[in-house]
C-alpha cells in the first residue's frame, strides 16, 4: 500500500465529480464499466483532483480479483470435503464425531469470512474498491451461517425431547439459528448472498412452524410468507439492506408467491385471489412514489395471474385450456399497456 500526502477539500469534491461523470457516461454505454477507475483518474486530473479519489491520503486498493477465485475455490472445496466426508463417513461416526465435524466446518467458514473482511485501517469494506473482498467475506460468512443450521438443527435432533410433538423444533431452530448468523454476517459484509441466506431462512421458519395445523395450512403458510415479504419491503425502503435491487426482488417474490399459495391450494382461493390483487394495488401505489421498477413488475405479473384464475374459477373452467390461455394472453396485453402508462406517468 502506497502512502500519499492529505489531501485538500477541494480535491476530494473533484474527484467525486469524476466519479459522478463516469457513472453518466457508463450509464450512456459511452464508457466501458471495467475502465471505471482508469477513466475517474483522467477526468479527476482535467478537474484539477490530480489522481484517483483517495481517502485518509492513500491510495485505496482491493483485494485482486484472482484472489477471490482462489478463496471462492478455497470454500467451495471445504463445503464439498465436508460434504463428501458425510456422505461416506456420517453412518460410522457417534454423535460427539458429528458434532465436531459440523462445528469445524462452521468454524472455519466463520474465521475465513472475519478474516477477508478486514481491511486496513482508514478504509471501510463498503468503499467501492473493497467489492471483491466483501463479496468473499459475504460469501463465506453465508455459508458459516448455513452450515450452523446444520448443526443445531442436528444436536437438537438427536438430543431434543420436546413436549409439543407437532413442530419440528430441530428445522425450527436451526433455521433460526441461520437467520442470526447470516444476519451477523450481513452486517459485517453485506452482500446479495446474504440477504438470500437471511430470507431463505426466515421462510424455512414459517413454513416450519405453520406446517403443524391440521385445517387451513396452505392459507396460514400463504398468508405468513405475504406478510414476511410485505415486512421485508418496508426494511428495505427504510434504507437497511444495501443491496436495494435484490432486497426489493426478494421482497416482491416472497409476497406474490405467498399470495399465490391459497390459490394453488384450492380451499380457499378467494383468500389468494385477495392478496395477489393486493400485491397488485401496492405495488402500483409504492411504484408511483418510489419509481422502482420491481414494484411495477410484480403488479403487471399478480393482474395476469388473477385474471385468468379468477375467470376459470368462476366458470367452473368452462372456457377450457384454449379459453384460459387467451385470457391469459389478453391480460397480459392490457397489464403491459397499463403498467408502460404508469411507468410513463411515474417519470414524467
Amino acid at each position: 500500500m502506497r502512502w500519499r500526502l492529505p489531501v485538500r477539500h477541494d480535491q476530494v469534491m473533484n474527484a467525486s465529480t469524476a466519479g459522478h461523470v463516469v457513472d453518466a457516461l457508463i450509464a450512456e454505454r459511452l464508457v466501458d464499466p471495467a475502465a471505471r477507475l482508469d477513466s475517474i483518474g483522467v477526468v479527476a486530473g482535467i478537474l484539477g483532483a490530480g489522481e484517483r479519489p483517495p481517502v485518509g491520503g492513500y491510495t485505496k486498493r482491493g483485494l485482486p480479483q484472482v484472489v477471490e477465485v482462489v478463496a471462492y475455490l478455497g470454500g467451495a472445496l471445504v463445503l464439498a470435503a465436508g460434504g463428501l466426508f458425510l456422505a461416506q463417513q456420517w453412518g460410522d461416526l457417534g454423535f460427539g464425531a458429528r458434532t465436531a465435524l459440523l462445528a469445524v466446518v462452521t468454524a472455519v467458514l466463520a474465521v475465513a469470512g472475519v478474516v477477508s473482511s478486514r481491511v486496513p485501517a482508514g478504509l471501510s469494506l463498503r468503499d467501492e474498491d473493497q467489492d471483491v473482498r466483501r463479496r468473499l467475506a459475504g460469501a463465506l460468512l453465508t455459508a458459516a451461517a448455513l452450515a450452523a443450521s446444520f448443526l443445531v438443527g442436528y444436536v437438537l435432533d438427536d438430543r431434543g425431547d420436546f413436549g409439543y410433538p407437532g413442530v419440528y423444533w430441530p428445522a425450527v431452530a436451526g433455521a433460526a439459528v441461520g437467520v442470526l448468523v447470516a444476519a451477523v454476517g450481513y452486517r459485517i459484509a453485506p452482500t446479495a448472498v446474504g440477504l438470500l441466506g437471511m430470507m431463505a431462512g426466515l421462510v424455512t421458519v414459517a413454513i416450519s412452524v405453520v406446517e403443524t395445523l391440521d385445517r387451513n395450512e396452505a392459507d396460514a403458510i400463504g398468508v405468513l410468507l405475504f406478510l414476511i415479504g410485505a415486512v421485508w419491503l418496508g426494511l428495505a425502503e427504510k434504507g437497511v439492506f444495501g443491496e436495494l435491487t435484490v432486497a426489493r426482488s426478494l421482497g416482491v417474490t416472497t409476497a406474490l408467491v405467498g399470495a399465490q399459495v391459497p390459490v394453488i391450494d384450492g380451499t380457499h382461493s378467494w383468500l389468494g385471489y385477495a392478496l395477489t390483487v393486493l400485491v397488485a394495488v401496492v405495488g402500483i401505489a409504492v411504484y408511483l412514489v418510489r419509481v422502482a421498477w420491481h414494484y411495477l413488475a410484480v403488479a403487471v405479473i399478480a393482474v395476469t395471474l388473477v385474471v385468468p384464475e379468477a375467470v376459470s374459477d368462476w366458470t367452473d373452467g368452462s372456457l377450457g385450456a384454449v379459453g384460459g390461455v387467451l385470457v391469459a394472453g389478453v391480460t397480459l396485453l392490457v397489464a403491459s399497456y397499463a403498467g408502460y402508462r404508469v411507468r410513463a406517468e411515474a417519470i414524467d
